[in-house]
């Protein structure tokens, strides 16, 4: 194969079609050449088809010493076709069909729905949801930051992740399509910007959240069954900002001189914040679920999210109430 340093010149083993016609080449090294070809990259092909980029790269050096040419170049940092490169894309073009692929050749692209609710999308399993996404390029993934109980009830999620009230013991019996496994329990609180108030002033009285702007959350039923929440709303003669983004919400706390309600454990993450204590002694902790459909449970992509759940939370413990 040509390394960047090198020119493709005419020297080579002349293309012949006799060695074409008895290529030793297969659907899975037809698949591998194309998207090779597509990509201009040998990372970014193997990435897509969810192959070592090793394996796929001695599979076409091989197919390489069969011709006695190269079929790949590099060109301006990027993977071209040689003219013999071109020429077999051609030879297998007529092999297995004008988008390079046979009906033996086509392969069922896997689809998965994720729906993981806020804030443990963008806090507890961000990073590692990121690798899955990069390292499995040949998925259709439709990723959502809620998960309802209108979504689960339509069975529209295939993995997700919910909160409960430790209190409703039905939750488990209203889906029997899934299967509900803890993870943890997450507690909320309000808090404020260090910087727009000290601690010797901060609110001890509802009276005092008049001169604040009030973020509502961006989930609702993390307040459920709190009077005290309803209470300060329906008295709070101030400024108020309803945001349904969790990242917008926390942005409005940190930065903005707000007081708003998020996860107790946001004082690991931010130091420039403070709770607000007093005001929501009634709010209860929610226990986090993964939840999984249940003819899903031995699927391998599933059981790969479910390590990376585990993993991330594993990782996270010391955030976790309990």
């Amino acid at each position: 194969m040509v390394t960047q340093n090198e020119t493709f010149t005419s020297s080579v083993v002349p293309y012949s079609p006799d060695i074409l016609d008895d290529l030793p080449i297969d659907d899975q090294l037809a698949v591998e050449f194309f998207a090779t070809a597509r990509c201009a990259s040998f990372k970014q092909a193997a990435r897509g088809l969810n192959v070592p980029v090793v394996g796929l790269r001695k599979r076409l050096e091989k197919l390489e010493e069969h011709i006695g040419a190269p079929v790949f170049v590099y060109k301006h940092n990027k993977l071209a076709l040689t003219r013999t490169g071109e020429r077999v894309s051609h030879y297998l073009c007529q092999l297995f069909g004008p988008d390079g692929l046979g009906k033996s050749g086509e392969k069922e692209v896997p689809r998965l729905t994720i729906a993981i609710t806020e804030p443990v999308l963008s806090d507890i399993v961000n990073r590692y949801l990121v690798a899955y996404v990069r390292d499995h390029a040949e998925m259709q993934l439709e990723i959502h930051s809620e998960c309802t109980t209108q979504m689960l009830s339509e069975c529209e999620v295939d993995v997700g992740i919910a909160f409960v009230s430790p209190d409703d013991e039905g939750a488990f019996d209203r889906h029997p399509t899934y299967r509900f496994e803890r993870l943890g329990r997450i507690g909320h609180a309000l808090f404020i910007s260090s910087r727009y108030s000290r601690s010797v002033t901060l609110p001890v009285q509802s009276l005092d959240l008049h001169n604040f702007m009030l973020v509502v959350p961006w989930d609702e039923e993390i307040l459920a069954g709190s009077r005290k929440w309803a209470s300060i709303m329906a008295e709070h003669q101030g400024g108020t900002t309803r945001v349904k983004s969790y990242s917008l919400s926390r942005g409005l706390v940190v930065g903005g001189a707000c007081i708003g309600v998020l996860p107790d454990y946001s004082r690991k993450m931010e130091r420039n914040i403070l709770p607000v204590p007093g005001f929501l002694d009634d709010l209860e902790e929610k226990d986090v679920f993964l939840v999984i459909k249940t003819k899903l449970v031995r699927n391998p992509h599933v059981l790969g999210i479910r390590r990376l759940i585990k993993k991330s939370f594993f990782d996270k413990k010391d955030w976790l109430v309990r």
